[in-house]
């Protein structure tokens, strides 16, 4: 099967191979530490470009500047963006210096926490993933554009998400862990970047966890009863593949 992506020659940022014209350039990016978001993700239907940072560290407007002239096929461009603040400031910063049509939609699905340590509001967490493809899929025009853009502005509870951890995360700069836990503690409503959550219980079973996160995520959907959902269930990298399906399982 060929490859159906390619570094840039910069290598500042991944980009499909086959570009369609007329079609809206979907980009999005963020820290490295995330991966397979958000390079794992280019490809036909989902993203034409995808602009890696350092480590949990927002990439540069230059880079997301490159990436749209690379992509733009003449139809204009959409931000994919993760609501934290350097993320938010580096690609409007972008989307200003671009000289071209570009427009944003930002990302905010962690119901864990309103505020946290990098954000003013909700974290965007795994549901840009949901977005990316949706958008991705449909994304044949400036009107599905528009409109996802429009959805996010009007905040519709499409997509909640909410996590939890057994261990703390040590971000490689600083070379320790965030905060400390137990062996017999779990931090429910942890953040991607490792920020504590909305608070630390006593370890349970899968079933008493999944209970808890359904919980909070159902309370903030508020779906009528038939209305049929998409189940996400991601790890933070540490899960091994089979206790990430069994979670999965439970819920």
């Amino acid at each position: 099967m060929p490859i159906s992506c390619c570094l840039a020659p910069s290598a500042n940022f991944l980009r499909r191979r086959a570009l369609k014209p007329g079609k809206v350039a979907l980009i999005s990016g963020g820290g490295s530490g995330h991966e397979p978001l958000h390079a794992g993700f280019v490809g036909l239907g989902m993203l034409d470009a995808a602009c890696p940072g350092q480590i949990f560290t927002s990439p540069t407007p230059d880079q997301m500047i490159e990436a749209a002239e690379a992509v733009d096929t003449g139809a204009g461009v959409l931000f994919i963006v993760k609501n934290y603040e350097g993320d938010r400031m580096n690609f409007t910063m972008a989307a200003e210096m671009a000289g071209r049509e570009v427009l944003s939609v930002v990302t905010d699905d962690d119901v864990a926490v309103e505020n946290s340590t990098y954000t003013t509001g909700r974290r965007g967490f795994a549901g840009t993933l949901i977005v990316e493809k949706l958008v991705g899929g449909r994304g044949r025009d400036r009107n599905t554009a528009c409109r996802a853009q429009d959805a996010r502005r009007r905040r519709q509870p499409a997509h909640p998400l909410d996590g939890v951890a057994l261990l703390p995360c040590t971000v490689p700069a600083a070379g320790r862990p965030n905060f400390t836990l137990a062996d017999n503690e779990m931090e429910m409503g942890v953040g991607i970047h490792g920020e504590p959550g909305r608070r630390r219980v006593p370890l349970a079973s899968a079933d008493a966890i999944a209970d808890e996160l359904l919980g909070v995520i159902l309370k903030d959907l508020a779906p009528k009863r038939g209305t049929e959902v998409l189940l996400l269930v991601n790890g933070f990298g540490r899960n091994a593949a089979d206790r990430t399906l069994s979670d999965g399982q439970q819920c």
